[in-house]
């Protein structure tokens, strides 16, 4: 059994996944929409043993062509992989003027913190957004742990306090565990206890730190922008209605979101025949459109009728069944199951790194499309960083 879970880690990590999906699933709307579930999961593992059988019967490489290209790549890449990942911290940090972070310490209004994490993205030319983004999703994380693996100390210790400076500047909180879940994991597999207390406790400061940061009210401030009421609205201590909705917003948002999408379509938007897909509309006459945004009124109305703009993310299979229906679920199973059958492939038998790498990614893709989380959340270009250095990261005895 261990074995066969070391051959198939991905998709058990997933079924986790599609398990805390299932409780929020449950919690609001009961057993009304596990049908259209089981059109995902179960065609997920047929299509994932089956294929994965068919490939090792018939000896497919999927990988085959590209050994040859590797070749081709410099032999001091691992250098230059850390001055690419510096130099793009410290120029994007210049950029701004700064850190965000540093600044918001000084403002003292909820409405000026609110501008200013705007401005960090709404202001910044698009090279910055995206270089940032796989910055800090995929090159910085996987450097550090590539660092950290051969045991560079202080070339890790500099790379681990300027990457959650880093995080800490954005000031975005979900940054932080981008940037240092992959070590944490890394370490705690180890049995490396106190060195993975230490990386999680740098999360949790980075955490807190942003908490006060981003609420002025916490620091004698005011808050200038109309709030929600809290699902609790008990008058329970601040740091436990902080933990409440952590807990919330991991366990029963991503089912509830999975929920109201099946409730609005199609019944309130219509099934959008590929039009949900940019590349399939830069092919088409279809005119793209984006869901996630569209639903917002729909699913958010109280927030909408204040005037606030956002998004509701949900499932990566949910894409799939926007475009196309109950079809969409079974296509988004074939998707996912070649791309963990890929993945497979390139960790191969490296265990710790598998995990290491992708947990993070895929426990993601209960609130994002794949193809968001292959390139604009970073697990794509993760997955060919470890390709390229995988002989870097092989201990001697395996």
């Amino acid at each position: 059994m261990k074995t066969f879970f070391k051959a198939h880690t991905l998709i058990f990590i997933y079924l986790i996944v599609f398990i805390i999906l299932l409780n929020g699933v449950l919690i609001y709307s009961r057993t009304k929409y596990l049908p259209e579930l089981s059109l995902f999961i179960f065609p997920l593992f047929i299509f994932y043993f089956g294929l994965s059988y068919l490939f090792k019967k018939k000896k497919i490489s999927l990988l085959k062509p590209l050994e040859k290209w590797k070749e081709k790549l410099p032999v001091n890449l691992e250098l230059i992989m850390v001055g690419i990942c510096i130099a793009l911290i410290m120029s994007h940090l210049i950029s701004l003027g700064g850190s965000p972070a540093i600044k918001g310490i000084s403002m003292y209004e909820s409405g000026a913190i609110a501008e200013l994490r705007r401005s960090i993205t709404a202001e910044s030319s698009a090279f910055w957004g995206y270089s940032s983004s796989f910055n800090i999703k995929a090159i910085l994380p996987f450097t550090l742990l590539l660092s950290l693996f051969k045991k560079k100390k202080y070339l890790f210790t500099a790379l681990f306090i300027l990457g959650s400076f880093y995080a800490f500047s954005l000031l975005q909180k979900s940054y932080i565990l981008t940037v240092l879940l992959p070590v944490f994991i890394y370490l705690l597999l180890n049995k490396k206890f106190i060195q993975s207390f230490g990386v999680i406790l740098t999360c949790a400061v980075v955490v807190v730190s942003l908490v006060f940061v981003t609420n002025p009210q916490l620091r004698g401030g005011i808050d200038t922008i109309t709030k929600i009421e809290l699902e609790d609205p008990s008058d329970a201590p601040y740091y436990v209605r902080i933990l409440y909705g952590i807990q919330h917003r991991m366990f029963e948002v991503p089912g509830e979101m999975v929920v109201e999408w099946f409730e609005a379509i199609p019944e309130k938007k219509p099934f959008l025949n590929g039009a949900g897909y940019n590349f399939i509309t830069k092919l088409t006459s279809l005119k793209h459109r984006n869901y996630a945004k569209e639903l917002y009124p729909i699913i958010r109305p109280q927030y909408a009728e204040r005037g606030f703009k956002g998004s509701v993310n949900t499932a990566t299979f949910m894409y799939e069944y926007s475009n196309f229906g109950n079809i969409g679920l079974v296509l988004s199973a074939l998707l996912l199951s070649i791309i963990f059958i890929i993945t497979e492939s390139v960790f191969q038998s490296n265990f710790l790194m598998k995990i290491s790498l992708n947990f993070f990614p895929i426990f993601m893709l209960s609130s994002g499309a794949l193809t968001t989380s292959l390139f604009s959340n970073g697990w794509g270009p993760v997955i060919l960083l470890y390709f390229i250095f995988a002989n870097n990261l092989q201990k001697k005895h395996e």
